[in-house]
């Protein structure tokens, strides 16, 4: 069959709807590399990590979650360039990608303090981990090379290149939804699920509705280039503040380990009204604007965006199967983590726990 092509205002080739369609990932070949990457993860990054943290969590990102997403494709012999929408994002795309990722940070914040909200309701605390940065010269160009371009890369590869490809036959909507929730576990921190899980439907809707994996790495590295100055700067702050005799507001222990919560009860009934009409005022307006980008990025890519049909067929339980070792396993670190912050059991015990699996 002859095959037409048509070019869009980027650039961009798009294949003619008669095209037949390319093989792609089955859910079962999808659940096996999440499980497998899980397992792997969980198994060595650390061990990489406490040998050095940097050259361990290059290793993590590369090793463990990048080239089991490749190497599959190779192996079992799939389009890579289709499977992973290796597709030029045009530079409009990757301005409106910037903007709903600096739109959506209020929107993410306000999930992450509800969840935090729940967490403390539940065990009278939450706990806030601060990402691995130095305060070196250094510190900033090593902590944007790592967490924003490695992890950028490597975990959209996994997630939204292969993972939601292989759960398309549940149409579009499903399989950004299931991968999000897939993606958001992975993190390992339940204290910020929401937010991250709303990050993986952004990043999911931008992969798909540009065709490109461009779309969502871009995001990604944004997103986490932003985490990134942002911690690098309150660091820098607080040394400056340690240095010149000033405590408080900027003591270390306040940064990575304060009670918003309690920051709150220590205000007066006027400093609480004003701190949330500001982040009212600020929240409404990053919410209407990141509204108003998504819908023109979505008419931007009508003619790149790639109709899914569903699969009107039941999808037999077994093909899930795949999933269930990486959910268990993400699962007990949970359990364990949940119980340890209800004081059921103490870290030691926990330690054990974990050397007596064979994770450090």
């Amino acid at each position: 069959m002859e095959e037409n092509h048509i070019i869009d205002n980027d650039g961009f080739e798009l294949d003619d709807v008669r095209k037949e369609p390319f093989r792609k990932p089955s859910i079962w070949q999808v659940g096996v590399l999440f499980s497998f990457v899980v397992i792997i993860f969980l198994y060595f990054g650390s061990r990489l990590q406490k040998w050095n943290v940097n050259y361990g969590l290059i290793l993590s990102e590369v090793g463990l979650i990048f080239l089991p997403p490749v190497l599959f494709l190779i192996i079992f012999k799939f389009d890579v360039k289709k499977v992973l929408r290796i597709n030029r994002p045009g530079i409009l795309n990757l301005i409106l990608t910037a903007g709903i990722v600096i739109f959506s940070l209020p929107v993410v914040g306000i999930l992450n303090l509800l969840n935090f909200w729940v967490i403390k309701q539940i065990f009278g605390k939450y706990e806030v981990f601060q990402a691995p940065i130095s305060t070196e010269p250094w510190g900033l160009f090593v902590g944007v090379l790592i967490i924003g371009v490695l992890a950028g890369i490597c975990e959209e590869i996994l997630f939204r290149g292969v993972i939601q490809r292989g759960l398309e036959k549940f149409g579009a909507a499903k399989s950004i939804l299931i991968t999000a929730v897939l993606f958001g576990l992975m993190h390992m921190d339940f204290q910020r699920f929401l937010g991250t899980f709303l990050i993986g439907i952004l990043l999911g809707y931008l992969t798909y509705k540009s065709n490109s994996i461009f779309s969502s790495i871009f995001a990604h590295f944004t997103n986490n280039t932003i985490a990134v100055c942002l911690t690098y700067v309150s660091l820098k702050a607080n040394e400056f503040l340690k240095k010149s005799g000033v405590n408080g507001v900027g003591n270390i222990e306040n940064i990575s380990n304060g009670d918003i919560f309690e920051t709150f009860a220590a205000m007066s009934k006027i400093e609480i009204i004003g701190v949330i009409v500001v982040y009212a005022i600020i929240f409404c307006f990053s919410a209407v604007w990141l509204y108003f980008l998504i819908r023109f990025f979505a008419k931007h890519n009508n003619k790149r965006e790639t109709k899914l049909l569903r699969d009107e067929k039941s999808i037999p339980l077994r093909h899930f199967a795949s999933f269930i070792p990486g959910i268990v396993f993400i699962l007990f670190i949970y359990v364990l983590d949940i119980l340890r912050m209800a004081n059921v059991i103490d870290l030691s015990i926990v330690e054990q726990i974990y050397r007596t699996i064979g994770l450090s």
